[in-house]
């Protein structure tokens, strides 16, 4: 029997590749690329220009400034749930019967939950491979462990 084509889905919470392996010579190639890290820098910058939210203290008048990161990591997880979205679609178009998720160990769950319905995920590796060459992937995909 063939063995099942699977899509690679290697992300972090700005940057996206979709690698799929070639069943001729085993190698690594990447379908495509997304990077939203200018994004990302647009909204911290406006969040640091914008006032915090303050907080009162129960038992004393000290107020206290409360989370700017809440909407930079909403961002984060918009952008995970969008590429779940989109390895979904290639699965449907391109005849890949499965993916492979490579993400930092946060971000695991919410692709995991977001791809279930549409996708079979064979495996999962907490770690951020949107940086590493083709070449190099097969140091980390080639036997992966499940997570």
């Amino acid at each position: 029997m063939r063995d099942p084509r699977i899509l690679f889905l290697l992300t972090d919470g700005a940057r996206a590749r979709f690698v799929e392996r070639s069943a001729q010579t085993g190698a690594f190639a990447t379908i495509s690329e997304i990077d939203r890290r200018d994004r990302l820098e647009v909204l911290r910058t406006e969040l640091r220009a914008s006032a915090p939210g303050r907080s009162l203290q129960s038992g004393t008048p000290e107020r206290h400034a409360v989370g700017r990161e809440g909407a930079f990591r909403q961002a984060k997880e918009a952008f995970v749930e969008e590429m779940a979205d989109r390895a979904a679609q290639s699965c449907r178009e391109r005849g890949f019967q499965a993916v492979f998720i490579a993400a930092p160990a946060r971000l695991i769950g919410p692709l995991r939950r977001r791809l279930a319905a549409h996708a079979k995920i064979v495996g999962a590796l907490e770690k951020d491979l949107t940086k590493a060459p083709d070449a190099a992937l097969g140091k980390w995909l080639d036997h992966p462990v499940a997570v």
